[in-house]
């Protein structure tokens, strides 16, 4: 969990802080400072007790106060605490920027943004105005990232950090002209070179110039890249290689990146298909479920990365009651938050909840995804991996819809064994062979939430999607409740910011259907027969 600055690194501004405290408080507070940043609840909690008697209302105790509730997940006691910090101190750009933090993760959305024109408006220097863009662009509001960015460029031209951070939002805004430039720019410097060239590459609609790939192509082969760079050189070459129609070249440079991920993140397969298997079973016992029809205003979108989740979800939002959310934490919050409060991991905890656990935790999920329905009534939520969760989502919310997004079973792996995702995420994707047992995992499981509520699950095709638009996103919309609106049809035309590797290409019509994996022949073999093991239809492979 991260926080916005806390400890001062300047000597004046610590005293600047301190001012108003006697000596022996201010020692009080720097030891309560030291207790909190080193994790030490109970002794930090004693001594402002003591400095609440003591100096009453000091902004510096409020705000570290708040720091302390915020590390331990307790946003209404950490909003409330900093706060009164930022009353006392409106020009405060750190208290500012910690309270926007605990108000997003306290679900206050519209507080939250206006915490960070605060902060914006108390910026000061470079440092700053980037660590605004940094939190702007964590809360989804990637034009108020960008004006902070831009403003540390003013500050500070080529900052090689906001330049990158800039091709981030650039990215998201549909501008991919722009982030191109900034990404061309950190290379031809040879600065955060390797981030640089991966950005680039990562766009998926700008093709690099033969020239570039030469270059990428040395690059990647230095020695004296790290690791790090090393796997970012080579998933960008990957992609390069096969858009260059180099398709040898580019398999051996995935198979090498991806080796070097999966050695630093294992996955447990079999463990995971046990578990797949305990939700399952939990859930075929029929458990109860919330009383109410709550959640109508919700749309899950699930299936595994890379199957059009993003595409389907710009459809929806291409409608003027639905509100495009992207991926949202909150059903994996609530459920662990549930799990903590019983003792028990979920699914355990099934067969105990109550229809009225079930109402409580809908609500919650509610409040916490709340700023997405401020515009519109309707939003979705397009975190793929809540697949898992779909019962838990259906029982909480009755009303919700799940659409479970599926593309040829071949494509949708090899699409993502050639992502690079987020750090720490998704393991599976790092082997052909998890690849293969996730997506019969997966398969399984939403089958059987098909079976079970399929007024409520619907399976999304996009080889239909792209057959057939109009018919298809006709009855999609039918199963959300919604009207048909002409709009739904020109997707790509939404001016909306989309924040996932698939940014850009959903900007662009329906084409017909891309079978890239295709191209790569025998070589992709032991995907396609682990996939046919798996149950998956696969195609015969073409020439043979």
């Amino acid at each position: 969990m991260t926080l916005p600055p806390g400890l001062p690194d300047d000597a004046d501004e610590l005293r600047w802080r301190l001012r108003g405290l006697k000596p022996a408080q201010a020692a009080s507070l720097r030891r309560a400072m030291a207790l909190v940043t080193a994790g030490d609840r109970l002794l930090a909690g004693q001594l402002f007790l003591e400095l609440d008697r003591a100096a009453p209302g000091h902004p510096e105790v409020a705000r570290w106060r708040g720091i302390g509730h915020f590390t331990q997940g307790e946003w209404a006691d950490a909003v409330d605490c900093l706060a009164r910090a930022a009353l006392a101190r409106p020009d405060d750009f750190a208290v500012q920027m910690q309270l926007a933090a605990a108000q997003d993760r306290a679900g206050d959305f519209e507080q939250a943004r206006q915490s960070l024109l605060a902060a914006g408006r108390a910026a000061r220097g470079a440092a700053q105005w980037l660590a605004l863009g940094l939190e702007c662009d964590r809360q989804g509001h990637h034009d108020q990232a960008l004006v902070a960015v831009d403003a540390v460029l003013q500050l500070a031209p080529g900052h090689a950090v906001a330049l990158l951070q800039r091709a981030r939002c650039h990215k998201a805004l549909g501008k991919a002209e722009a982030a191109a430039a900034d990404c061309r720019a950190l290379i031809s410097r040879g600065e955060l070179a390797a981030r640089a060239w991966f950005s680039l590459v990562d766009l998926k609609t700008l093709p690099l110039t033969a020239q570039e790939l030469a270059a990428l192509e040395h690059a990647a082969s230095q020695a004296v890249a790290g690791p790090a760079d090393r796997v970012l050189l080579d998933f960008a070459l990957g992609k390069a290689l096969e858009d260059a129609g180099r398709h040898a070249q580019a398999y051996a440079t995935l198979a090498r990146a991806n080796l070097a991920v999966r050695a630093t993140l294992p996955w447990h397969a079999e463990a995971f298909t046990r578990h797949v298997m305990r939700v399952q079973q939990v859930f075929d016992a029929a458990p109860a479920a919330a009383a109410s029809g709550q959640g109508g205003e919700v749309v899950f979108l699930v299936g595994l990365p890379r199957s059009g989740t993003t595409l389907v979800e710009q459809v929806l939002a291409s409608h003027s009651r639905v509100e495009g959310a992207s991926e949202l934490p909150y059903l994996r919050i609530v459920i662990d938050e549930e799990s903590r409060r019983r003792g028990q991991a979920f699914p355990d905890w099934v067969p105990a909840a109550t229809a009225t656990d079930w109402a409580r935790l809908g609500q919650h999920y509610l409040q916490l995804s709340r700023r997405w329905r401020l515009q519109r009534p309707v939003s979705t939520d397009k975190l793929p991996d809540n697949w898992l969760l779909a019962g838990a989502a259906l029982a909480m919310l009755p009303g919700s819809r799940v659409i479970d997004c599926r593309r040829d079973a071949v494509e949708t792996c090899w699409s993502c064994y050639k992502q690079l995702f987020g750090p720490g995420q998704v393991g599976y994707t790092y082997g052909l062979d998890t690849l293969a047992a996730y997506w019969r995992d997966c398969d399984r499981l939403c089958r059987f939430w098909a079976a079970r509520c399929p007024a409520q699950f619907r399976s999304q095709h996009y080889e239909a999607l792209v057959a057939d638009p109009e018919g298809q996103i006709r009855a999609l919309l039918d199963f959300c409740g919604l009207p048909f609106e002409p709009a739904c049809l020109d997707f790509h035309r939404a001016p909306r910011a989309i924040r996932t590797p698939s940014a850009l290409q959903v900007r662009q019509p329906l084409r017909r259907v891309s079978t890239p994996a295709a191209a790569y022949g025998v070589l992709l073999d032991p995907l396609r027969e682990a996939l046919a093991a798996a149950g998956a239809h696969v195609a015969p492979r073409s020439g043979g």
